[in-house]
């Protein structure tokens, strides 16, 4: 009972998906099976009655032409509205499939980061959007088992009149088919999920072979041979299993159609044996003949379409379901923020997805308003990591963070980003255009050239930029879209990244790594102007450069997930801790630099 129910919530739902990317066109597809199931039935009759007339002896010639002449009418007639069919389910799959992939896309948007970025949620993807197929193909397999039973009715009713015993023996031996081909699309959807990671792999080197971005590296180390052969070898692996598969797949089912057809071949034997003993007349044999063919058929078509909605569709289904049902982001909070006041971290315990190590442990600061924050320490001591929390991309293990005094859990996740403006260490390159670049982070000034170019101005590029720009800042960043695009160094990547950072205006600016890809030049002016870039706002700075917290009237120190050491630049020199060190250490270094 409960599979039942679970069969129809799934039909219900493929069905919902159709009439809201195609509500005219399922109809119209429905109404066109269906007359196109009348048109074999009709021309069977049609030749029934030409054959027996002309073996009648005394033929009519009149009736005979006006019978034929009917009869390729419906011929041309059906091969029309099979064409329109055809036609009308190409276009519900495309729409369908677009509107599908738009509602995954809007899901995934809301889904917690850790689950997006684990191996896990990969393979959830890969299966959800396997089951875009089957979501669509249960609309069709209702369609077509309802136009089965249509068939099979008016067939097998004709040919149980004639002889329900034999009629009755080759429908029952077309039954093994059926369950040899449930058994190997089980067969196939155990290797889908089986191979999901290896087939990532797969396209990961043929991406490395085939996409510009990594090219540089790849001709540069001479890797294109050895990329090629991982390539090749995963491909291997992945063909001789889906071989061996489709071999067994092959001779199973040779054997289980030989067995079906048994039935329509010792049916088929005895039709000529009436006809012989002149019990039916010529045209009852081709009629019972064919009709064999298309109750053997359709009686096939009703327990494959049955068996496939029951089973096959059943397991993406519940996948899909299963996904649609995952906790999303915080987005129903019911408290708005009035702007920023306060940030605190309340002993908060992280550690990544699938990982057993913490990387934050016991954490515990606040930052105010107007606050200059810089978070040092050494690579992998979770600067980064305290960033991404704060933002609500990942879900702490314990502990809190507060938002103005209140859990972030009070709040639309959505509301606490828009609080934020950050320009993160692993930044995104657009392939759109300059204006796209900087108005992604507040579109509804999309169009407001002084803000863009201020910005721009700001940032220290658009001097520089602005005489290579053929249409302005409507002008592509990359040759992707446009081979008139402009190729820009990393540098200058960075600089577009913050200059969107600048241009959402938000009253807190997050600083992560900013400098990683600048020249000292525009390293000199970020961190010399950080406290007038966010003047009146909130500032953080992370930095593998220490002498930038000088300008920060609170530095944190992390060290192993904790914090080590808080306080000014000066108490923490004072201090002579970690902070100390560090410090000591860059500036003899610069030093040296600078002596040379």
């Amino acid at each position: 009972m409960n599979k039942i129910k679970f069969t129809a919530k799934s039909i219900a739902y493929s069905w919902k998906l159709v009439f809201e990317s195609s509500k005219f066109m399922i109809f119209l597809y429905f109404a066109l099976v269906m007359l196109t199931e009348n048109f074999p039935l009709l021309t069977a009759f049609l030749l029934q009655y030409v054959l027996n007339m002309l073996a009648s002896g005394t033929p009519e010639t009149e009736k005979i032409l006006a019978v034929i002449a009917l009869y390729g009418a419906a011929l041309v007639i059906n091969q029309g509205l099979f064409s329109a069919q055809t036609l009308a389910r190409h276009t519900i799959d495309k729409k369908f499939r677009h509107f599908y992939e738009r509602r995954l896309a809007e899901r995934l948007a809301v889904l917690p980061l850790e689950f997006i970025d684990s191996s896990q949620g990969k393979d959830t993807v890969t299966e959800v959007r396997y089951a875009e197929s089957y979501a669509i193909d249960n609309v069709f397999y209702l369609v077509d088992f309802i136009s089965c039973i249509y068939t099979f009715t008016v067939a097998f009713s004709t040919l149980a009149v004639f002889s329900l015993g034999f009629s009755l023996v080759f429908l029952a031996l077309t039954v093994p088919s059926v369950i040899f081909k449930e058994y190997y699309e089980r067969k196939k959807r155990e290797f889908q999920r089986k191979t999901a990671p290896d087939l990532r792999k797969v396209n990961y080197y043929r991406w490395m072979l085939t996409d510009a971005w990594p090219a540089k590296d790849v001709r540069m180390y001479d890797l294109t041979d050895a990329i090629k052969a991982r390539y090749g070898e995963e491909k291997r692996i992945y063909l001789r299993e889906n071989k061996k598969l489709g071999k067994k797949m092959l001779r199973g089912s040779l054997f289980i159609e030989l067995f079906r057809r048994a039935g329509e071949i010792a049916f088929t034997a005895y039709v000529v044996y009436k006809a012989a003993n002149g019990n039916i007349g010529i045209g009852d044999v081709a009629l019972y003949i064919g009709f064999a063919n298309k109750a053997s058929d359709s009686f096939f078509g009703i327990i494959w379409q049955a068996a496939s909605i029951l089973i096959d569709t059943a397991y993406f289904m519940k996948k899909l379901f299963a996904f649609l049902e995952m906790p999303t982001e915080q987005t129903h909070g019911t408290r708005k923020p009035d702007g920023f006041e306060s940030l605190t971290f309340d002993n908060v315990y992280f550690k990544y997805p699938h990982t057993e190590k913490y990387v934050l442990s016991g954490v515990s600061f606040t930052m105010n308003k107007g606050d200059k924050l810089s978070i040092v320490g050494i690579n992998g001591s979770g600067k980064s990591t305290i960033i991404k929390l704060m933002l609500g991309l990942y879900r702490i293990e314990s502990g809190q963070i507060l938002i103005n005094g209140y859990p972030m859990s009070d709040y639309d996740i959505r509301d606490v980003r828009k609080l934020f403006s950050a320009l993160f260490q692993n930044f995104v390159k657009y392939p759109l255009t300059l204006r796209e670049n900087i108005a992604l982070s507040a579109l509804d000034r999309f169009e407001n050239d002084g803000e863009i170019e201020a910005v721009l101005a700001q940032s220290g590029i658009y001097e520089d930029l602005k005489p290579k720009l053929e249409n302005g800042l409507d002008s592509f960043m990359t040759r992707q879209f446009d081979d008139k695009g402009t190729a820009l160094s990393g540098g200058q990547w960075q600089k577009i990244a913050l200059s969107r950072a600048y241009f959402k205006n938000a009253p807190v600016i997050i600083f992560d790594e900013p400098s990683a890809a600048l020249d000292a030049e525009a390293e000199d002016r970020i961190f010399q102007n950080f406290a007038s870039i966010s003047e009146g706002k909130t500032g953080i700075m992370i930095s593998h450069r220490i002498s930038s917290a000088r300008m920060s009237n609170k530095v944190i120190v992390l060290d192993g997930g904790k914090i080590t050491e808080q306080g000014s630049h000066e108490e923490l020199l004072a201090l002579g801790g970690l902070y100390a060190k560090l410090y000591n250490l860059q500036k003899e270094k610069y030093t040296a630099k600078e002596a040379v």
